[in-house]
């Protein structure tokens, strides 16, 4: 990844449309990546979803809806994140950020997170798992 947010989602589009793909998920914050001057997210969340929906056509791909999911609790787990703020439901979060920072310091990652099996895979690979 070249963290290019919006124009990386519609170089991916293109790269798998030469590989025969007719549609795309674009999540949120798709390569996004952080100022180094505030710390602040410098493309919105879903500025890679938009622009994806604004060229589909020229490019022959269909964007596929893929709304942010949310953690609500073990008895209904992962529900949209428009869902739970329509419900009032509690979400829990870890950003991928506070994984990483987890998985280095050996502190304990949710279960509801990542399975154990994939932890101790990421922990035994060390960084070189993020390159």
């Amino acid at each position: 990844m070249k963290m290019a947010g919006p124009r990386e989602a519609i170089q991916h589009m293109i790269i798998r449309k030469n590989y025969g793909a007719t549609h795309f998920i674009i999540g949120r914050d798709m390569a996004g990546t952080k100022s180094t001057i505030d710390g602040e997210d410098f493309y919105g969340p879903y500025d890679a979803q938009e622009t994806g929906k604004k060229h589909e056509a020229e490019l022959g791909m269909k964007v596929t809806h893929y709304e942010n999911m949310v953690y609500v609790g073990p008895e209904e787990g992962y529900v949209e994140e428009s869902v739970a703020k329509k419900n009032g439901q509690k979400v829990v979060k870890l950003s991928g950020t506070e994984f990483r920072r987890r998985l280095r310091a050996g502190e304990e990652i949710p279960e509801w997170f990542a399975f154990k099996s994939v932890v101790d895979i990421l922990r035994k690979a060390g960084d070189s798992a993020f390159c």
